[in-house]
């Protein structure tokens, strides 16, 4: 289940299909690292000059010692899975990396705010549009 909480609105200027695809891939592995009956939350909100997306699920977390290396392009936690493994959570280590060259380029951060047992939490930062340029 998908849940969305404070969605403020938080006008940003950017590329619309490369913006999608950062919030699309924080869903992607939030769902698939969920356990069944677990919930992904997503918010949106402002944080003075910034427009904030949190992705939270309710999966086992990422190991402390692969957390510095979770944003290396072709790193995936458990090496013994392969793009050919049948489970839900195969891929091909990119979309973290990918993700975060998209927040960068608009101007932005993405980074890991918490993982423990039950709780990861990634948190993407862009600037917003200025006033002047909303109107």
């Amino acid at each position: 289940r998908v849940e969305l909480h404070d969605m403020a609105e938080a006008p940003v200027d950017g590329d619309p299909d490369l913006l999608g695809r950062l919030v699309l891939n924080l869903l992607d592995n939030a769902v698939k690292f969920s356990l069944p009956d677990g919930t992904v939350d997503v918010t949106l909100s402002r944080d003075g000059a910034l427009g904030v997306v949190t992705v939270t699920d309710a999966g086992p977390g990422i190991p402390a010692e692969a957390q510095s290396r979770i944003f290396e392009r072709f790193y995936r936690v458990d090496a013994a899975r392969s793009r050919v493994d049948a489970s839900g959570t195969s891929g091909a280590g990119l979309g973290l990396a990918i993700s975060r060259r998209i927040a960068e380029a608009h101007g932005g951060t993405l980074e890991l705010a918490e993982s423990r047992p039950g709780r990861t939490t990634f948190r993407a930062t862009l600037p917003l549009r200025s006033a002047t340029e909303a109107g």
